[in-house]
């Protein structure tokens, strides 16, 4: 066994204990009861401690060769991060009520987008479009059970339909089932390694560097424990980079169709897959590719079209009231005192994101395709209103490709955002304003120094 071997080995076993702390912390998480005990700061702590151990083994593969025993042992531990937390009650998250519940609707030949939770619940039980809504509830106590646990029942669901697909494929398996939806979770999981390894060794950089995803306590958390979504979109975004960067164009925009129809970020990234392909291709390929993933979307819509406006109601809400653990868009939302306004500035700023990233990808590079994809993406997710821990699981990806110690920082410093929820219980929500500078501001001190280190010419990775 190599020494890189022997120190992954030690920190991989030191990591799945600290897993195994998360597990049990989180029995004492039952959703309605006990809010002022939950052990959060001790699930911080933990976190905390996985974070370091997952920094310290980044550290341990930068600049080595290529070992095929250090990577095998890599997706090893992976996989049983993962298995761990497939067991573990759900820390202070519930979105998943609505994929199960969504699950069961689009199981059953419904149309999720049609009615919210609210209105099936108090629907007056006379026979209506709402009727089939309501049986599912009243015939089984379990879907009862998950339609009063929704969160925002007063909102469309807002989610696109690869998701809805997703969840109607769990519910077809075991309806109803959070452990299902995991497993699903956790197959895309360890399917964006195998990607992100094909990434790396189309850049000539060593698949090492796939330890950046697949340990990453933040992607662990947010897609085993809290069960959130966002990894299938996230799998099929990848698979468009890999397959645009290797030739194949209609695979790349399909996948990219797909992804935008998982979630919505992956639209910002539609003018660079169309300037890549047109360099690289002609003109001709890349309108091609643009008109697919236009059917793509087209298509996926197609089926819930009798919805009309609930089918973009949820997110229009999402767009005009949401504000979560964000950090530059309330100090400009401070200074304009108008949200629109807010979001038209940032919007701007995207867009010249998205220009700076087409300016500088002039000769149709593969790795500055890439990079302008990571450059524009971290911008989307750093102006947007709302900072979700999981959203930035969308940008672990290009950290492999392109290991930045800002982002990695800004994952581990994303831990923090749970402490909202002791402060909550307490009492005292105003102090959770100040961990968002906690968070973020030492993210920006260490971008800037970056930025100043490329200036002069000194980049060095992590």
């Amino acid at each position: 066994m190599s020494r890189l071997s022997r120190w992954l080995t030690v920190l991989g076993a030191l990591s799945l204990m600290l897993y195994a702390a998360i597990a049990w912390l989180s029995q004492s998480f039952s959703y309605g009861y006990g809010h002022q005990d939950r052990p959060i700061l001790g699930f911080v702590g933990v976190y905390g401690l996985a974070f370091i151990v997952y920094a310290v083994a980044i550290w341990r593969v930068r600049r080595q060769a290529i070992e095929s025993g250090s990577l095998t042992l890599i997706l090893i531990f992976a996989a049983l991060f993962r298995l761990v937390l497939l067991f573990s009650e759900p820390i202070q998250e519930d979105d998943f009520y609505r994929y199960l519940w969504d699950g069961k609707v689009v199981a059953s030949g419904l149309n999720p987008y049609r009615f919210t939770p609210r209105e099936v619940q108090t629907d007056n039980g006379k026979e209506g479009p709402l009727q089939p809504y309501r049986e599912l509830a009243e015939t089984d106590a379990h879907f009862a059970l998950l339609l009063s646990r929704i969160n925002h029942p007063d909102v469309p669901t807002l989610y696109p339909p690869v998701a809805q697909a997703v969840f109607g494929l769990a519910a077809l398996i075991a309806p109803g089932s959070l452990f299902t939806l995991r497993l699903i979770f956790f197959c895309f999981d360890l399917a964006v390694c195998l990607v992100i390894i094909r990434l790396l060794c189309h850049l000539g950089s060593s698949p090492l560097w796939v330890l950046v995803y697949a340990w990453s306590p933040l992607v662990i958390k947010e897609t085993i424990n809290s069960s959130h979504y966002d990894v299938v979109p996230t799998f099929l975004l990848v698979l468009a980079l890999l397959a645009l960067v290797t030739g194949r164009l209609s695979v790349g925009f399909l996948s990219l169709g797909g992804a935008i129809l998982g979630k919505v970020f992956p639209v910002v990234l539609l003018p660079l897959f169309a300037w890549h392909a047109w360099r690289r291709y002609g003109f001709g390929r890349a309108c091609a590719g643009l008109a697919l993933t236009g059917l793509v979307i087209t298509g996926g819509y197609a089926p819930f079209a009798a919805a009309g406006s609930g089918l973009w109601q949820g997110f229009a809400t999402f767009a005009e009231h949401w504000q979560t653990n964000s950090f530059v868009f309330p100090l400009l939302h401070q200074m304009v005192a108008d949200r629109w306004l807010a979001n038209g500035i940032m919007g701007g700023c995207l867009i010249g994101a998205v220009c700076v990233a087409l300016r500088w990808n002039g000769e149709g590079n593969d790795g500055r395709f890439l990079y302008g994809c990571f450059l524009v993406m971290g911008a989307l997710l750093l102006l947007s209103p709302v900072g979700n821990p999981w959203y930035f699981m969308w940008m672990v990806p290009f950290v492999c490709l392109f290991p930045r110690a800002s982002w990695l920082l800004l994952s581990g410093l994303l831990g923090l955002y749970y402490t909202a929820f002791y402060f909550l219980y307490r009492g005292e929500p105003e102090t959770f304003r100040w961990v968002v500078w906690l968070e973020y501001l030492p993210f920006y001190a260490v971008l800037a120094w970056e930025a100043w280190r490329r200036r002069m010419g000194r980049v060095t990775p992590v």
